[in-house]
């Protein structure tokens, strides 16, 4: 059932995105709704545990949702936005990392990806946000890391570095729109599409260990 709710609630919202993007309230709620959805199914299956990674996939969330109102305002508050979601991937590369081994050269390919993509994106940044956009590339390829190097059931592992990716494809493509001219039709509906999928993929590879 949860899947079903979540899936009408993502189609809703780019509905409304692409239906009405001017009612900015109906625009805000939709956004949120999908991760709200989540978070209630979390906190329902009593996920708040200290001792497992539950926690802080549930932080993760939190923040996710934050970043997400803050994002639907006017772009002079991205940083803010940037700045939530980057809280979101530190708390889930830590859920990752609960009970879970380091596995270095798994970080590697994240390393050369993020490194790369964040020097091509270079010119295009503001100096002021040079350094938070740095930040955010480090923990959300930190997040892809610790997502490939868990030791746990081998469908959970693979959902979760489905989501992992699917999340970096996705903030690929809000660096795309911020930073270069580079567009693709219906960018912004790719956007929130690979992002509800990549929460979604993340939220149920970490069941079992939450």
């Amino acid at each position: 059932m949860l899947y079903i709710v979540y899936l009408f609630l993502c189609l809703l919202h780019l509905a409304v995105v692409n239906l009405w993007p001017e009612v900015f309230l109906l625009r805000l709620g939709s956004k949120v709704l999908p991760i709200l959805l989540l978070l209630w199914d979390f906190t329902m299956d009593g996920r708040w545990q200290t001792r497992s990674s539950g926690i802080w996939i549930g932080l993760g969330l939190i923040f996710s949702f934050f970043g997400d109102a803050i994002l639907a305002f006017p772009a002079e508050y991205f940083v803010f936005g940037l700045g939530s979601f980057l809280i979101a991937q530190l708390s889930y590369a830590w859920g990752f990392s609960r009970r879970n081994p380091v596995q270095i050269v798994r970080l590697i390919p994240f390393l050369l990806f993020g490194g790369g993509f964040y020097y091509w994106l270079l010119p295009g940044i503001p100096i002021s946000m040079r350094l938070p956009v740095l930040l955010y590339v480090l923990a959300i390829c930190t997040m892809g890391w610790r997502a490939s190097s868990r030791e746990c059931e081998k469908l959970d592992l693979w959902l979760g570095i489905s989501g992992a990716v699917i999340f970096i494809f996705s903030d690929m493509l809000i660096a795309l729109g911020h930073f270069t001219s580079i567009r693709f039709p219906a960018h912004g509906t790719w956007i929130m599409g690979t992002y509800y999928l990549a929460q979604f993929l993340i939220f149920i590879s970490t069941e079992e260990e939450s």
